[in-house]
């Protein structure tokens, strides 16, 4: 079964100011590569810009409205995401439970596979 893993920034300033920055980016380097040579991986995901990047789309009255920042006021936001193929929820469990960032949280959800959903 596939499993989004999003890796959500708890303080984004704070986290891209640490000194030990480097040495964080290499351990997760690490986590990824083990996953991929475990044959874990199923999407590699990507690392996402800052949350002051982002653009968010909304209706309002059945017209699109575009707003500059993240789609509400939180310290917290993603950084990035990841799709792994786990046995089930256990084993994706224990794979987000080895990521190497204690300061982010992982959030682990399961994939809409093709076919579910009347997709």
């Amino acid at each position: 079964m596939k499993y989004a893993l999003m890796f959500i920034r708890e303080d984004e300033e704070g986290f891209l100011s640490r000194p030990d920055h480097g040495d964080v980016y290499q351990s997760i380097n690490r986590f990824f590569m083990d996953l991929g040579s475990n044959g874990k991986i199923a999407n590699p995901g990507a690392e996402l810009q800052p949350m002051t990047t982002a653009t968010t789309v909304r209706w309002a009255e059945g017209k699109p409205l575009v707003t500059d920042g993240p789609f509400m006021e939180t310290k917290e936001g993603i950084g990035g995401f990841t799709i792994i193929e786990a046995e089930d929820l256990d084993e994706a469990i224990a794979i987000a439970q080895r990521w190497p960032a204690h300061d982010h949280a992982v959030e682990i959800r399961p994939i809409v596979e093709h076919g579910e959903m009347g997709m």
